[in-house]
């Protein structure tokens, strides 16, 4: 059986503390917020979705099944009038919800129940995050259908073998390997382990014959598919983003009970001493932070297109790193994974409110984490999760949180890096719970919101403190109104800047923030859908300010220079800095153009092109 998805769009919708509500519902396409129509853009509190399923027949031995991209944040859904599940707490993860007994052929009504109250038993916390409180079935919701197994979680090994030392590695062996979660009915035809099976193909770009597959037994529950060596794979990196196809079906006999595909890299990302490496290659990176759900005809239901919009104008500013405060989208990462765009992703615990994480901030992180896991797992590239942000970390209790959580997260994914994200570690960063990430990542903004300190003093402190922890700045920029000077001093900040931070060795990367001004429930500026923070280099909908063209320019991987009739090309060795391969350069001049390709630059190169009759 193939699994096929059928997307749910058009459902009605109303706002009201109970179901009665939908007899006044009007028609609404999902992904929906109602925090972007006129008279709820503050509304907190319920909202009721309805759905009329048409099933023409219901056969034994079928499974039905709901997977909802996200339901912001709390939901319970009603097949029939009967609660079938409920996904609370985690208002950006996946849920898939099983409507096997509820449906009858014929006409079945779904209800979704969603509620974006402020709540304790959330993260984030109550009023303490800075984004849109955008309530309502934010992503898609689809259909599927399988046999008594199902295809529940994959994770793929897919680790490079590394061979060489100090440099980029682009392809060679890599340790293949599958783990599985199966959910297969105690009624099923047979129990036999030997009569169930999972077949697997890999496949690389652009070919139809396999690179590698295999069949192997299987039973309900946890299933591992023995570790081999594949040959000959070409690694992922964010210059050269080669994807490869894997199809898995699921047999018991030889009857087909579900399938899936996935697309997947090799690639590795490790942390040695001071030093950040993918695939063998000491890097330093340069990123941007982009904020979804700013632009207010959408809010957090952006459709596709729109996040392919804000992604390529992100990708645009040279930005090679990035990260999120809250769980995306897959359609986020499978963009990403295209592009080539590294990603840290992050349990959305923001801010000092509550001062000491206790048991229940650590409850829903501990679901969040399993969720955002078995997610992203398979996507290339996510190299890192954050177990939060800005919290108040220097309390005992939550350096505590801190610890256990980072932990936890390399125990459930030993293959990816682990931090927190600090804006406490200038007093006493000796005590802060940065230290306790893979990178100590750090939001920067001495002379704005830390007024009393000087960049350079505090770095020198922060890296002397920690000697051979390699830094990350992840967060940086000027917030107006909040601050005087308006775009033009956004963008001398920006320079300024990182000018400091390529001065230490230590520091592996910079994330600047942030892309775009962003809707956010404490904006200082704007009212209704349009309530904000001033604080990107372009505006709510992307359109580039001044700054971008700076930003562009500062995290360019090489500076291009002009000299009579030759272009000098020299790849940077400060910050970025990292092998430049494959490039292409256009060069106009004279009504002519030209197309050169770089074929090797290592940092601290230079590349004279001659260009006779272009100048």
């Amino acid at each position: 059986m193939n699994r096929r998805k059928k997307k749910l769009e058009a459902w009605k919708f109303a706002v009201g503390e109970t179901q009665d509500c939908l007899a006044a519902a009007k028609t609404v396409t999902v992904p929906h917020t109602w925090n972007v129509e006129e008279g709820l853009y503050e509304y907190a509190g319920s909202g009721w979705y309805a759905y009329q399923l048409t099933i023409p027949t219901v056969s034994e031995g079928n499974r039905y099944w709901l997977e909802f991209g996200a339901v912001y944040h709390d939901a319970w859904v009603y097949v029939n009038g009967i609660l079938a599940g409920e996904h609370l707490h985690s208002g950006y993860t996946t849920f898939t919800i099983e409507i096997t007994d509820h449906i009858k052929a014929g006409d079945n009504q779904i209800v979704v129940h969603a509620d974006n109250s402020f709540s304790e038993e959330m993260l984030p916390c109550k009023r303490s995050f800075d984004w849109a409180n955008d309530g309502g079935m934010i992503r898609s919701v689809y259909l599927y259908q399988t046999g008594t197994g199902r295809i529940a979680t994959v994770r793929a090994v897919c680790e490079p073998i590394l061979t060489q030392t100090g440099r980029r590695q682009h392809g060679g062996s890599a340790v293949w390997g599958l783990d599985l979660m199966l959910d297969i009915r105690s009624s099923a035809p047979s129990s036999e382990q030997s009569d169930w099976k999972v077949k697997w193909r890999l496949y690389s770009a652009g070919n139809t014959e396999p690179a590698a597959g295999g069949e192997a037994s299987a039973g309900a529950g946890e299933n591992q598919i023995e570790r081999q060596i594949l040959d000959n794979i070409t690694y992922w990196h964010f210059d050269a983003p080669v994807l490869y196809m894997l199809e898995l079906e699921l047999c018991c006999g030889d009857v087909v009970q579900d399938t899936c595909k996935m697309r997947l890299g090799f690639r590795k990302i490790a942390v040695c001493a001071e030093r950040l490496f993918l695939n063998g290659e000491s890097v330093r990176l340069c990123g941007t932070e982009w904020m979804p759900g700013s632009d207010p005809r959408y809010g957090m239901a952006e459709p596709t297109e729109q996040l392919h919009k804000m992604l390529g104008i992100l990708k645009r500013t040279n930005c090679v790193y990035t990260r999120f405060h809250w769980q995306q989208s897959e359609e986020v990462y499978e963009w990403c994974d295209e592009n080539g765009m590294l990603v840290q992703e992050e349990i959305p615990f923001w801010g000092p409110d509550p001062e000491a994480a206790g048991e229940t901030q650590w409850e829903i992180f501990h679901q969040q984490i399993q969720e955002m896991i078995r997610a992203g797992q398979n996507h290339p590239c996510l190299i890192s999760w954050g177990v939060g942000n800005e919290l108040a970390a220097q309390h005992p209790d939550t350096v505590r949180y801190i610890k256990r959580a980072v932990g936890c997260t390399k125990k459930l994914d030993p293959s990816r890096l682990v931090n927190y994200v600090s804006n406490s570690y200038f007093g006493e960063p000796q005590k802060d719970g940065a230290q306790f990430g893979d990178i100590m990542m750090l939001n920067e903004y001495t002379g704005t919101w830390i007024p009393d300190y000087e960049a350079s003093e505090v770095l020198e402190r922060v890296c002397r403190e920690n000697p051979h922890k390699p830094v990350l700045i992840s967060e940086f920029g000027l917030c107006e109104p909040a601050f005087s000077g308006g775009d033009a001093r956004r963008e001398h900040v920006f320079a300024e800047k990182m000018e400091v931070y390529r001065q230490f060795p230590a520091i592996v990367g910079t994330i600047y923030f942030c892309l775009n001004d962003y809707r956010t429930q404490i904006g200082e500026e704007g009212e209704g859908a349009g309530k904000r923070r001033v604080h990107g280099s372009t505006d709510l909908e992307g359109q580039p300010k001044g700054s971008y063209q700076r930003v562009r320019e500062e995290c360019a991987p090489c500076s291009v220079d002009m000299e009579q009739d030759a272009c000098l090309i020299r790849c940077r060795n400060d910050m970025p800095c990292y092998a430049m391969q494959e490039y292409r350069v256009q060069l106009e001049g004279a009504g002519k153009t030209q197309d050169r390709v770089i074929g090797m630059l290592v940092p601290g190169d230079t590349l004279r092109l001659e260009m006779p009759g272009l100048i």
